[in-house]
C-alpha cells in the first residue's frame, strides 16, 4: 500500500520527442582582427530537430547558418576587408523553468569560411571550429519561441554574437 501512495504521489514526468522545428534571428556581431574590433548586424537561420521532451529536460540537434559579418576599412591608404559564416552541427539542452519561460545551452562544431583581402590580396579561410553558446527563450501555445542568445566561435577572428529572433516548433 505504501509503495502505491508513493507512487502515486510521486510527480510524472511526460517524454515527448520527435519534434522539427526552425528557427531565424538578427544578431550584434563583434570580432577581434589585428586592425582592431568591428561589429556588425547579420542574420541567422537554423532547423534543429528535438528528441527528448521531459518536464525537467529537453534535448535537440541543431544546423544552422550564422552570417558572422562584413568589414571594410582603409588605414594609409591600404584597404582592407573581412567576410566570415559559419555552417553550424550543435546539440541544445533546455532546462524549462515553468510553462513559458526556458534556459538552454548549446555547443558544436562550426564550419566557417573567413574571407580577407588585404591591399588587393584575397585569401579565403575555411576551417571547423567549435562554438557555445547559451540563451533564454519564452514558450507562447508550445508552438512559437522568442528567443534571445548568445554566441561565440573560436575561430580566427573570435566573432561573439547576440541576438533575438523566434523559433517554430512543428509536431
Amino acid at each position: 500500500m505504501a509503495l502505491c501512495l508513493a507512487l502515486y504521489l510521486t510527480p510524472s514526468v511526460a517524454v515527448q520527442a520527435d519534434s522539427l522545428y526552425v528557427g531565424a534571428g538578427a544578431y550584434f556581431t563583434d570580432v577581434e582582427i589585428a586592425a582592431g574590433d568591428e561589429d556588425d548586424i547579420t542574420p541567422a537561420g537554423f532547423v534543429g530537430y528535438q528528441f527528448l521532451d521531459s518536464n525537467v529536460l529537453m534535448l535537440s540537434a541543431e544546423v544552422g547558418y550564422y552570417d558572422l559579418g562584413s568589414w571594410s576599412r582603409s588605414l594609409d591608404e591600404v584597404s582592407y576587408s573581412v567576410d566570415a559564416s559559419a555552417l553550424t552541427f550543435a546539440g541544445v539542452a533546455y532546462v524549462p523553468l515553468g510553462p513559458f519561460f526556458e534556459i538552454y545551452a548549446k555547443a558544436g562544431l562550426a564550419a566557417v569560411e573567413v574571407k580577407t583581402r588585404f591591399a588587393d590580396m584575397p585569401r579565403t579561410d575555411d576551417d571547423t571550429e567549435t562554438f557555445i553558446g547559451a540563451g533564454v527563450a519564452l514558450d507562447f501555445f508550445d508552438t512559437v519561441d522568442i528567443y534571445a542568445e548568445y554566441l561565440q566561435f573560436d575561430n580566427q577572428i573570435d566573432s561573439r554574437m547576440v541576438g533575438v529572433g523566434i523559433r517554430f516548433d512543428f509536431f
